[in-house]
Formats: C-alpha cells, structure tokens, sequence
C-alpha cells in the first residue's frame, strides 16, 4: 500500500492570493510575514492566528523580498501548504453539469502565463485545468492568479490519450486551437460540454493531440503576428463560450 506523503509547505504573497487562501483554506495556514502597511487589510487573518497559536510576524520590505525572492510582494507572505492537484478519477466522478466548459493544457509552463490563465477561468467559472505535465504552481503565478488559483482545481492526467477519451464519451468535444486552422472561433458552435485544448507557447499542440481533437479553431485577426500569447486566447476563447452558452 502507498503511504500517502504529507503535504509541503510553500510561500505565498500578494494580497488577493493570500487573503483568498485565508477565506478558502485557512486551516492550511502555518505563519504569516506581513509590513505594517497591511496591518488593516489584514486584521483578521491576524486575530484568527493569534486565536489559533499560528505565528505572525511584522517585517520591512526588504524582508519579504528575501522570503519570497520577489518585489512583487505586497507587503505579505503566507507559508501554508501546498495545493495538491485532483486525480482524473476522483475529478471524472464530480462531472455533474451538463454544461461545463474546460481547458487542457499541452504542455503549457510559463509562471505567468499558468497565472493568467488561472485568474481568467475564476473570471468565467471555469472549473478545472487539466494536462499531463502541469507543474507545481509558483509563488509568482499563484500571485498573478489573484487568488484564482484557489478555486481552480488543477487536474494531472497520466494517460491523456485514454483520459480524454472518457471525456468525449460522456459528451465533451475537444477543440484544439491553432493559429494554422481555417475555421474561425466566431464561426463555430460551442457545444455545453467543451473542452479547449492549449498548446506550449512555444511549440504548440503535440501531434497526437492535434489528430485526436474533434475540430480546430483560430483566433482571427491581422496575421501580422502569427499568434497570441496562450493565456490571451484563452480569454477569447472562454469569453466567446460564455456568450454562446449563457
């Protein structure tokens, strides 16, 4: 039997993210870092650890810039535990929704472009990201997901292939995307159950990927560029399918 590993602790900062894990999670919550300019903002999560025995610490700036190994602190750092991602099956058993919209990642890496997208799926409702290769969130895209990264489950698949096969069986279609396709995002219809599938920045879809998707959209515009930053199209693509399916 596997014995099942505590989870890790990590630092967290920027004042969204961290007051969201506080509202989402507190119980997770290990020590506080935090400049007197925050001392408002956050006075309840200070009475809560004071209540709870959870220590907290008022820091300078140059503090937290060596705890976090960031400017873009905020003036606050969390150390809690580490969100874990779902497994497919437990993730496949919580489809209850006939309309549900979702996104699978190929092989997309990038911190802030991972946090971009994140905030953008909070935005729309969007409830989980899969992928095979998601990494662990970083404090950064954490921060950039402006506490979207707490109610967006990340879902690790290790059989894609197999998993997403399951996917369409229960009536999901997989739409690829791809500067390269004919058929423009405006012009399709998106079905209650789509599944939107981003390729890496730099590379794109994988080839096995592009071959099993049902249908391929592109995001029209002056082809002056030959494409848009991933987390800018998923924004477009998940604004067009709230639109149609609102």
């Amino acid at each position: 039997m596997k014995q099942k590993t505590s989870p890790k602790e990590q630092k967290f900062y920027g004042i969204h993210a961290c007051l969201t894990i506080f509202e989402k999670r507190c119980q997770d919550i290990i020590k506080v870092y935090i400049h007197e300019s925050n001392l408002k903002s956050f006075a309840k999560v200070l009475k809560w650890c004071a209540q709870n025995k959870k220590a907290y610490h008022v820091v300078t700036n140059q503090d937290l810039e060596k705890l976090t190994n960031s400017v873009h602190h905020e003036g606050i750092c969390l150390v809690a535990k580490e969100l874990e991602p779902l497994d497919f099956q437990t993730f496949f058993k919580s489809l209850k929704d006939n309309k549900i919209c979702l996104l699978y990642l190929d092989g997309v890496q990038n911190p802030h472009n991972i946090g971009s997208i994140l905030r953008t799926c909070a935005h729309f409702g969007i409830p989980y990201i899969l992928g095979d290769k998601l990494p662990v969130l970083s404090p950064s895209a954490c921060r950039i997901s402006k506490g979207g990264s707490e109610v967006v489950q990340l879902v690790r698949i290790d059989y894609p292939l197999k998993a997403l096969e399951q996917l369409k069986k229960i009536g999901f279609q997989l739409i690829g995307t791809s500067s390269h396709s004919q058929d423009s995002l405006y012009k399709i219809k998106l079905p209650a159950r789509t599944l939107f599938v981003f390729g890496a920045e730099s590379s794109g879809m994988s080839e096995a990927l592009m071959k099993f998707t049902s249908s391929h959209i592109q995001i029209p515009g002056t082809g002056f560029v030959e494409s848009l930053n991933v987390s800018v199209a998923t924004s477009l693509c998940l604004g067009e399918y709230m639109r149609q399916n609102s």
